[in-house]
């Protein structure tokens, strides 16, 4: 097999890659964190959260966190996980729910 052949067949294998901000999504959807991502400079980055307009990625095991940009990074968003935030209402109901039940159980005259 060439060269010319074997470099096409990588490219054709390679996932493809968008700027993790023009991932679409519904409005009520979060992208759940834990995933690898390249910064536009070739560099690859674990993602360990997501925020509105910026990632916290650790540039390698142990090194310091540092928030990047969500444009500069690139994904494969195949790989991403979505979380639809009704879940996370309905978590926050429950917390609130049980929280007032403990309250009623040590102050029975509230």
């Amino acid at each position: 097999m060439s060269m010319a052949t074997n470099r096409k067949s990588t490219e054709k294998t390679r996932p493809q890659l968008v700027r993790l901000d023009s991932v679409s999504m519904d409005e009520d959807d979060e992208i759940l964190p834990d995933f690898e991502a390249e910064v536009e400079d070739g560099s690859r980055v674990w993602v360990t959260a997501v925020l509105e307009r910026t990632a916290v990625v650790e540039p390698a095991p142990g090194e310091p966190k540092v928030l990047v940009n969500r444009h500069r990074l690139l994904v494969n968003p195949r790989l991403l996980r979505v979380r639809h935030l009704a879940s996370k209402e309905a978590a926050r109901r429950g917390r609130e729910a049980a929280r007032q039940l403990r309250l009623q159980e040590h102050n029975p005259a509230a």
